[in-house]
């Protein structure tokens, strides 16, 4: 619905009105109106100010880690550079001393060797001597043997001459045996 209309004492009353607020609070309130508009001024100056300062701060905070980041960076790369050499050059001392340690093994067992060699060859010597000695004394045993067996047979009464000789002796004792008489 429309609003009815107010009649024309009342709308000079309100305007009374007005122009008599105007009078009482008009100097104030374009006081307070300036005085607001010369505060959002400085808010925004401020602002501004506050802004600026808030960008060169991020900027330079922006600046400084990007500079520890590149010192990191930096201090990583060398520090890798610097434990991939200490790891090469601990490669190479290893090979090295396996080198010295297979050198020195191989020295070693030809070292070795060789004095097995020269041991070997002293005991086949004197293996080969005591060889000939055994055979040298194998070969005497068997003449002094033989010459013990011949002098036995030579010297001993056979066992055809014993008995015979018992049988006889048996037969005289008895008397059953009689000399032949010449």
């Amino acid at each position: 619905m429309a609003e009815p209309k107010k009649p024309a004492a009342e709308a000079d009353a309100e305007r009374n009105v007005d122009q008599i607020r105007d009078i009482l609070f008009g100097g104030q309130m374009r006081d307070y109106e300036r005085r607001f508009q010369e505060l959002g001024q400085r808010l925004e100056a401020e602002m501004a100010r506050l802004r600026e300062s808030q960008d060169k701060r991020l900027a330079q905070i922006d600046k400084r880690v990007d500079e520890q980041f590149e010192k990191l960076a930096r201090q990583l790369r060398q520090e890798i550079s610097d434990r991939s050499q200490a790891v090469d050059d601990l490669e190479t001392r290893v090979q090295q001393a396996a080198r010295t340690a297979r050198a020195e093994i191989n020295n070693a067992l030809e070292g070795l060797s060789g004095e097995l060699g020269a041991v070997d060859e002293r005991l086949r010597d004197a293996l080969a001597e005591l060889g000939s000695a055994l055979n040298e004394r194998s070969s005497e045993a068997a003449a002094s043997l033989a010459r013990n067996s011949a002098e036995l047979r030579a010297d001993k009464v056979g066992r055809e001459d014993l008995s015979a000789l018992l049988t006889e002796l048996a037969l005289r004792l008895k008397g059953d045996f009689e000399l032949p008489k010449r």
